[in-house]
């Protein structure tokens, strides 16, 4: 399998139980995306065909992370979005012993996605810049480390 591919298939088992979305929509916005991680890394990744050379753990992790921001941001706009267009009420159950019925409350369905992704988009920010600064090569040496200039004696 490639590189997205695994990756893909890590989100869907891992994050989503292997239910509520498909590996290949997962995979379809890896294999679209890798400029916006591209962006955020400094990085130049490419590849064909989902294979990505010197894609290691740290960039998998950053990159999962800006799927599943993605992922939840894409929901709470869909549930925003079914709130406005709602003509029917959503009725979650119905029960005929003591005439219970239940409504789903699409507001904190919209409050918990968005949620969800304001903890998502904070834990990608420390992943970028923990990469950013683990990753930076010094700019200048100083101290015992520089090189020494020879004097004449």
């Amino acid at each position: 399998m490639s590189t997205i591919g695994n990756l893909a298939n890590s989100i869907f088992v891992n994050e989503f139980d292997s239910a509520g979305v498909s590996e290949t929509s997962i995979s379809g916005w890896l294999d679209n995306n890798i400029g916006k991680l591209n962006n955020v890394l400094y990085t130049s990744f490419s590849g064909t065909n989902g294979e990505i050379s010197g894609f290691g753990l740290e960039e998998q992790s950053v990159y999962k992370e800006m799927y599943l921001y993605h992922y939840y941001t894409k929901q709470t706009r869909n549930t925003i979005r079914g709130i406005a267009d709602d003509t029917n009420g959503n009725i979650l159950s119905v029960r005929d012993g003591d005439n219970a019925i239940s409504f789903v409350n699409k507001n904190e369905v919209s409050k918990v996605y968005k949620n969800l992704a304001k903890d998502s988009y904070d834990a990608l920010e420390a992943l970028i810049a923990s990469y950013n600064s683990f990753q930076a090569s010094p700019r200048q040496v100083g101290g015992i480390e520089a090189p020494r200039e020879k004097t004449e004696e």
